[in-house]
């Protein structure tokens, strides 16, 4: 009996988008200035982010070539996180219109980026996404509920809930190329989540200075009734986040315990793609 070899079936795709934001007005979300920039500050985490987190998993991807389902899908992580640099690097470009100049911070993205992954090991960088994958997953997961509706500008909307579906689809990537060369025991773990917390500390620093520096370009720094807005919503969104944050200190942790697939089905939906 011959044996026959079955290819192996990727377990999310990699969709090419192309996205114009020709006409966005300059506050697209919720028609506040602190919104606007603190979603704008996320996103220019995203270009040098996603492509640091390629390079954290192309790093150690010939140590899981017997696991053919992994391996298959880290090639199509790295290809939504390449799609997601370019969508919103395109987004940041259009932004330039607002003479805010984004795309200065998002070199800082980079340069703050490179530096730990000179100074740090694979390990270290590794982890660093593993973490910032479960932050992520977080975020989108309430993004795709309802914080979308905020959006008043369709693209841009679209853009961030395409990158949601993605997000949620490929969240347990890199936990699991972690587990599948560190294990999971007493080390694996608290190495995990020791390099979270600072991933935690160094992403919420950065966001917020980010958003502090495009209220200040915008002349918006003491737009104290946009700000007491913002902070009503901030303190609602983090009794929801914080729980959710605090899960991936579980030594059972898993990005897969919280199931999102009948959310991202309907936001497939919402969006028209598949």
């Amino acid at each position: 009996m011959s044996a026959i070899a079955l290819k192996t079936v990727g377990s999310f795709p990699v969709r090419r988008m192309d996205y114009q934001f020709n006409h966005m007005p300059r506050y697209w979300c919720n028609d506040e200035s602190t919104f606007t920039h603190f979603f704008t500050a996320l996103s220019l985490l995203f270009p040098e982010g996603e492509s640091y987190f390629v390079r954290s998993v192309r790093a150690l991807r010939s140590q899981i070539k017997d696991n053919v389902q992994l391996d298959k899908d880290i090639g199509l992580f790295i290809g939504q996180e390449a799609m997601h640099s370019k969508e919103h690097h395109a987004f940041h470009v259009s932004a330039q219109q607002f003479n805010l100049d984004p795309e200065s911070l998002e070199k800082v993205t980079g340069v703050i980026l490179k530096a730990i992954e000179k100074v740090a090991g694979k390990k270290f960088n590794l982890l660093v996404t593993v973490g910032l994958e479960h932050y992520t997953a977080v975020l989108v997961a309430t993004m795709m509920t309802s914080t979308n509706e905020l959006m008043r500008d369709e693209t841009i909307r679209n853009l961030w809930l395409w990158h949601s579906v993605e997000e949620s689809e490929h969240k347990a990537v890199a936990f699991d190329l972690y587990q599948h060369i560190y294990g999971s025991g007493v080390n694996a773990y608290l190495s995990r989540v020791a390099v979270y917390t600072f991933s935690l500390i160094m992403i919420t620093i950065m966001s917020n200075a980010f958003m502090v520096v495009l209220m200040k370009r915008d002349k918006q720094l003491f737009n104290f009734q946009s700000w007491k807005k913002f902070a009503a919503f901030g303190a609602k969104e983090y009794k929801i986040f914080f729980p959710k944050f605090l899960q991936y200190y579980r030594p059972s942790f898993h990005p897969n315990d919280i199931d999102e697939s009948e959310l991202v089905a309907k936001t497939k939906i919402k969006i028209g793609i598949i």
